[in-house]
């Protein structure tokens, strides 16, 4: 006990038993157990005291770690939707383009078939030019 052996503590019990004298000696002893067993329940509620505040310290800890990691999945969530919206605006603009296209295109299309019947028109009215010279010189 407290790192004493045997003879430390016979050596004890006698100085006590001289000092308090054998009638005080059963009340000292009764009061110093008392004593020992109030200074081991306030240790205790020490320790049970000093374990609670440190599982609040943590559970804040945790509720801190767990706010930053939903602020951190809003924030994705956030991005997320704008790189979404950012992809359907362009989507939509190719859209528009692809139509603006595809109208340019028949367009072009158009154009071409006229200049192509304006050309076999010429033809139709050069080779009757030359067949009118061929008559003429004939």
């Amino acid at each position: 006990m407290f790192g004493m052996g045997f003879m430390e503590i016979f050596l004890v019990l006698i100085v006590a038993i001289i000092a308090l004298g054998p009638e005080k000696l059963p009340d000292a002893a009764i009061e110093i157990a008392k004593f020992f067993k109030k200074f081991k329940r306030g240790i205790d509620e020490a320790k049970s005291t000093i374990d609670q505040e440190l599982n609040i310290s943590n559970m804040r800890q945790e509720a801190d770690s767990l706010r930053s990691s939903i602020t951190q999945i809003q924030n994705n969530a956030t991005q997320f939707s704008s790189t979404i919206t950012s992809d359907l605006n362009d989507l939509t603009a190719l859209d528009l383009d692809d139509e603006q296209k595809d109208d340019e295109s028949e367009k072009l299309k158009q154009k071409v078939a006229k200049l192509k019947a304006q050309k076999i028109e010429d033809e139709k009215l050069n080779n009757i030019k030359k067949d009118d010279q061929k008559g003429e010189l004939a």
